[in-house]
């Protein structure tokens, strides 16, 4: 027999033995985990994998498994879990299975419709309100809208003072007859006579000072002398401070023009504006008539605050022979 018959009958032989095909990996690690002796609880335990997923694992059952993704993540874990070198593994699982990763398709568009679109004309008129919106801002700002001022009364002079003729005298000459026809002489209007203004209340120098608030007004009334308070605080409207007689307080406020000031019943004029700060107003009857009357006598004296003499320490005088007072006394003399 030739080479030729002898390959020709081992082929033929070849051919009649079964084909050995590689385990998969749902074999191979179901091999190696019972190789470990380790059960499939024991994997789910120690993975955190579903037991129904290693199942299916090791049953090539992919498509009882997730998405692709979360299977790989499953195998990996499953190999690394009995020592198989995870990446293998999930190489040879990706080359068998027939998972696809999930790609997610975008929502199909719609055209827009437009019956939703605004018009035209809306959108114009919106433009439109806007810019009048703006504008009047502007105009306001600017004070256009600002009422125009109340116009200037001048006062009109007044007319000359007409001169009255004197009374004639009487002399020994007899008064020219007069035409009895003629029209008697028109009487001149006198202009009344200017009735002086009353003068204001002299402010008397004598007399007790109140303070009375016609709204809410922060006030702090000191001793000028020893600067403690005498009140400090809200003054509210229609209260009123009455400053003890021979006292020499000071006040310091704030709206000084809402504090009325009477001395023996006499308004003063305002200590100052409306919204005015004042300090160091002596409240006594003299120092408040100086303050508004001239023609015043001056207030006594404001009186000071007394220094404080520093305290010295006692000076303890040394003994005049310290020497001699601590040495003992010698007991054989």
């Amino acid at each position: 027999m030739d080479d030729d018959a002898l390959h020709e009958e081992a082929q033929e032989a070849s051919d009649e033995l079964p084909r050995i095909r590689p385990l998969s990996v749902g074999a191979r690690l179901a091999e190696a985990r019972a190789a470990t002796g380790r059960d499939l609880s024991d994997i789910a335990r120690e993975t955190r994998i579903p037991l129904r997923h290693l199942m299916a694992i090791e049953a090539d059952d992919h498509g009882s498994l997730p998405a692709l993704p979360y299977a790989l993540g499953f195998v990996k874990g499953y190999a690394r879990s009995i020592g198989l070198d995870s990446d293998a593994f999930a190489a040879q699982f990706r080359a068998e299975t027939s998972l696809t990763p999930h790609v997610p398709t975008p929502p199909p568009s719609q055209p827009a419709d437009e019956a939703r679109l605004p018009s035209r004309n809306l959108a114009v008129g919106s433009l439109v309100v806007l810019a009048a919106v703006i504008l009047g801002l502007s105009l306001y700002g600017a004070g256009v809208f600002d009422p125009p001022p109340p116009p200037v009364v001048v006062a009109a002079p007044e007319p000359p003072a007409v001169q009255v003729p004197a009374a004639p005298v009487e002399t020994g000459v007899a008064a020219l007859p007069t035409d009895p026809a003629a029209p008697p002489p028109a009487a001149t209007a006198l202009p009344p006579a200017a009735v002086p203004a009353a003068a204001p209340p002299a402010i008397p120098t004598a007399g007790p000072v109140v303070l009375l608030a016609r709204e809410d007004v922060w006030v702090k009334i000191y001793d000028a002398a020893t600067r403690r308070r005498a009140f400090m605080g809200v003054l509210a409207a229609g209260q009123r401070f009455d400053v003890p007689a021979g006292s020499a307080l000071i006040l310091r406020a704030g709206k000084a023009g809402m504090i009325e000031v009477s001395v023996a019943g006499v308004k003063l004029p305002p200590l100052g504006g409306p919204v005015a700060t004042i300090d160091g107003v002596l409240l006594t009857a003299p120092a408040l008539a100086a303050r508004f009357d001239p023609n015043a006598p001056p207030p006594p004296p404001r009186p000071l605050r007394p220094r404080r003499t520093p305290v010295q320490p006692p000076v303890i005088p040394a003994p005049a022979n310290p020497v001699a007072e601590t040495q003992p006394a010698n007991p054989g003399a």
